[in-house]
């Protein structure tokens, strides 16, 4: 038994049903809904893996069923399908602009559903170990940091905040060949090697380790 958990929004009765019943014949665990904000509501509740989604749904549309999950901080990684019963290229062409994963036009046959949701939590998996391996590393690398003297941890907060050396440069009052010396200081003694393996690092630490990823005092407080 598969245990990943599928969203069906549609407001068409006998077509929820249908999806719904193919979905659970192959093992799947399916909720659903008959109307976007109903679903909102069910999504935040139960961190579907899928969710399913008409375009045209009484209240707020697909569309909007889309912006607002995608902004609820607490949902995991979240795969997104489209239904609708149009085939403009308008139509796609706006769900695939927004982050939708893929696209379904109605009527589609049950291998094709199938087909979607597999290739979508195969797609899920991959994010995930990558996800948890990048997890893994920053923990491994955390202590590392440690070693940076104090100069190195302003710019790596720099570096987390999204400033080029450049600009590194012109906050810190220094050149940028100073800054361009940290920087490969900093990659040595944390381990990282790659032309962005730094600024990935940075920026999943700061994401990881909000608020207090490497303070100045970090060697300090360390110590106690």
């Amino acid at each position: 038994m598969n245990n990943s958990l599928i969203l069906v929004i549609e407001d068409e009765k006998a077509l929820r049903e249908n999806i719904s019943d193919i979905i659970a014949h192959y093992g799947f665990h399916v909720i659903s809904a008959p109307a976007g904000e109903e679903g909102v509501q069910m999504a935040m509740e139960h961190t579907p893996d899928i969710i399913i989604c008409d375009i045209m749904l009484p209240g707020i549309d697909g569309f909007d069923v889309f912006s607002r999950i995608k902004q609820i901080p607490q949902l995991p990684p979240t795969a997104f399908i489209f239904l609708t019963a149009k085939s403009t290229r308008s139509d796609t062409r706006t769900g695939m602009d927004m982050g939708a994963d893929d696209y379904l036009t109605k009527p589609f046959t049950k291998e094709e559903l199938i087909n979607s949701i597999k290739a979508r939590l195969e797609k899920l998996s991959k994010t995930n170990r990558y996800r948890s391996e990048q997890d893994a590393l920053i923990e491994a690398t955390f202590d590392k940091i440690t070693n940076l003297t104090k100069a190195e941890r302003r710019v790596l907060n720099q570096i987390a905040e999204g400033f080029t050396t450049p600009q590194i440069a012109q906050k810190l009052f220094v050149s940028k060949k100073t800054i361009e010396n940290h920087r490969v200081n900093i990659s040595r003694k944390l381990d990282l090697s790659g032309p962005n393996s730094l600024i990935s690092f940075a920026l999943r630490l700061k994401a990881q380790k909000p608020g207090n990823q490497f303070p100045d005092d970090l060697a300090s407080t360390s110590a106690h």
